[in-house]
């Protein structure tokens, strides 16, 4: 069986372990970092459709988030949610296709002066925001749902997240791939 992991660099520092995990199973993701929703949607013929996945993990969601200089999202919601709408009619239209959407992990505001247990969540980033769209989007579609962002918060954000208040530890990673092959497993 062939897996394929599309994200950013959650994904990236996930994957190796996700490979092991699916020892018996191809794992693939794109050498380079997927970034946002349209970036995703503008390489989908080579990281998803070349590829021949039978099973698809798919998190895109930070980059489209995160506020700009100028204060705007990268990528508005209601563009997201159009990206979201095509990427998954492409893979539809693959046939085969499992496709797995994970949603988005949370983002803290990173204040070295306090405990990171009591670090606030980035409000302007809009993650809630974005996770609802998509997971309105995704359960309309059928497709089942790999809720990292709750992953995070259950196994204690502060340990998995490290100083940046965005990327993982080895721990937040482990949990994120347990998560992520549970998944995948669930659909074979």
């Amino acid at each position: 069986m062939k897996i394929v992991l599309i994200g950013d660099s959650i994904r990236m520092a996930y994957q190796p372990l996700v490979a092991k995990k699916c020892d018996a199973d191809e794992v693939w993701g794109p050498a380079a970092n997927c970034r946002h929703s349209l970036w995703a949607l503008d390489h989908f013929q080579q990281w998803v459709a070349d590829q021949e996945p039978d099973v698809l993990h798919v998190n895109f969601g930070i980059h489209d988030a995160v506020p700009q200089p100028d204060g705007e999202h990268q990528i508005l919601l209601p563009q997201y949610c159009v990206c979201l709408r095509r990427f998954i009619a492409k893979v539809k239209a693959l046939g085969k296709t499992k496709m797995i959407w994970a949603t988005t992990t949370p983002l803290y505001v990173a204040e070295p002066e306090k405990p990171m247990a009591k670090w606030q969540v980035r409000e302007q980033a809009e993650i809630k925001e974005f996770n609802a769209a998509a997971l309105e989007i995704v359960k309309s579609e059928g497709l089942p749902v790999n809720d990292l962002h709750d992953v995070i918060i259950r196994n204690d954000f502060s340990k998995c997240l490290k100083e940046d208040g965005c990327h993982m530890t080895e721990f937040g990673n482990e949990v994120l791939s347990d998560a992520v092959h549970k998944a995948i497993a669930a659909l074979t």
